[in-house]
């Protein structure tokens, strides 16, 4: 589910990926520079997979995407069900 709209403010839509072969852990790194680059602390509609590059029919690569958002007070994202990364 999706928090309360109350509680956050939506920074920006974010996506971050890796140009060849790997593990979708490979770009968490990233993914978390990403959000904290437009103002975000929380990412919610969080999805990930592996996804065909510009030559489809040669690679498949990781790719994150998800909604970088600030919120309004103190959290903890496993007492809302979420997960830290």
């Amino acid at each position: 589910g999706k928090p309360d709209a109350s509680q956050y403010q939506i920074k920006k839509h974010i996506k971050a990926a890796k140009g060849t072969y790997g593990s979708v852990v490979e770009v968490y790194p990233r993914f978390v520079e990403r959000a904290h680059q437009v103002g975000g602390d929380v990412v919610i509609n969080y999805n990930a997979s592996q996804r065909f590059g510009f030559w489809p029919w040669r690679m498949v690569r990781p790719v994150v995407w998800g909604t970088a958002v600030k919120w309004n007070t103190p959290f903890n994202c496993n007492a809302l069900g979420g997960v830290e990364i």
